[in-house]
């Protein structure tokens, strides 16, 4: 049994092994990609500078035209919430209250016919 497991660790070992030198490989390949092709990314990130900065302008715009459309939101929801808040706390009471106005519609002093 012992056996068994000292095996089971020379093969996790040995895998764990070949898959950092197949890592290792892509990544020596990976270096030498980005070595070629990295004047190229940074023309392009400095050729996107412009677009960058209109749709920056563009959102904040938007932006700045959704804040009070944001801020009637908030504030309808908070009321809805409020009044949901407020029948969650009443719902549950209305029985009492019917058992009490009915004691009080029975145990009322009527005035004597005159």
């Amino acid at each position: 049994m012992i056996g068994f497991l000292a095996f089971a660790g020379l093969l996790a070992a040995a895998g764990l092994a070949f898959f950092s030198l197949i890592g290792l490989v892509f990544f020596i390949i990976r270096m030498a990609f980005w070595t070629v092709l990295l004047p190229f990314r940074l023309l392009f990130k400095v050729l996107m500078i412009p677009v960058a900065l209109t749709f920056g302008a563009i959102g904040l715009a938007a932006g700045a035209a959704a804040i009070p459309i944001l801020l009637v939101v908030v504030a309808a929801v908070v009321v809805v919430g409020a009044i949901a808040a407020l029948l969650a706390l009443l719902v549950p009471a209305i029985p009492f209250l019917l058992l009490g106005l009915m004691i009080w519609a029975l145990m009322r002093h009527r005035p004597a016919a005159v």
